[in-house]
């Protein structure tokens, strides 16, 4: 399980073009809570609860909601592995919340979704490993579907001691329609983590170098990982 707590602040958005532009602000603060449980050596449930105080203004409209964000529940199944490496396929259901659902939407609004994703592990020396994972988004009603990428290459410098970097990505994958412009946004984020015995304690921050019809987001955030 890991409990994040998480501040997210923004001045600036990227426009259509990807240059950033002021057109207002966003703030959200969240609590949330992730959860993997093993249930068979291959099979492993997912689910994430998230929390969230967010307020945005844009030019004239101001948007605000407190409340759950998107919920997510999956299965998580291994489908080959080696030594040193792990292919896993995971499918999950997203169930809309009174915050953040979809991306550059109202808060509140968004429909079921559901999400197919690839992930690939390696191990590298006797320290490191890179993971990729690789995701479609199918939306309902009237939201784009959206391609996903997420990187993460970890470092553990000492017995107690991890680094992490990770860039996440998000691509919608339809052509804009009326209400529901297409978009991209992709952030990187570093974090170094200590154990205290079966717990550790996350700490990090992330910018969002490039995007298109996004907010311009940085932020910083407090994890709590616990085994069990």
């Amino acid at each position: 399980m890991i409990l994040t707590t998480l501040i997210d602040r923004a001045e600036t958005s990227f426009d259509a073009t990807g240059q950033t532009v002021d057109d207002g602000y966003f703030h959200k603060d969240e609590t949330a809570a992730y959860l993997e449980y093993g249930v068979t050596g291959r099979d492993t449930l997912v689910a994430r609860l998230a929390w969230q105080d967010v307020r945005r203004l844009r030019g004239p409209s101001f948007d605000a909601a407190q409340g759950l964000s998107a919920s997510e529940i999956g299965w998580r199944r291994e489908v080959w592995h080696e030594r040193r490496a792990v292919v896993s396929v995971q499918l999950t259901a997203l169930i809309p919340g009174q915050g953040e659902n979809v991306s550059n939407q109202a808060f509140g609004t968004g429909e079921m979704a559901a999400e197919v994703r690839a992930l690939v592990g390696r191990s590298i020396g006797e320290r490191g490993f890179l993971e990729t994972q690789a995701a479609w988004r199918w939306r309902d009603g009237n939201y784009l579907d959206e391609a996903r990428l997420d990187l993460t290459a970890g470092w553990r410098v000492s017995e107690r001691w991890q680094v992490l970097a990770q860039s996440f990505s998000v691509w919608s994958a339809e052509p804009a329609r009326p209400g529901a412009p297409d978009f991209e946004q992709h952030k990187l984020q570093v974090s170094v983590g200590r154990d205290f015995g079966r717990q550790t304690v996350q700490i990090g921050a992330s910018i969002t170098p490039v995007g298109r019809n996004a907010i311009d987001q940085e932020a910083v955030f407090l994890s709590v990982w616990r085994r069990f």
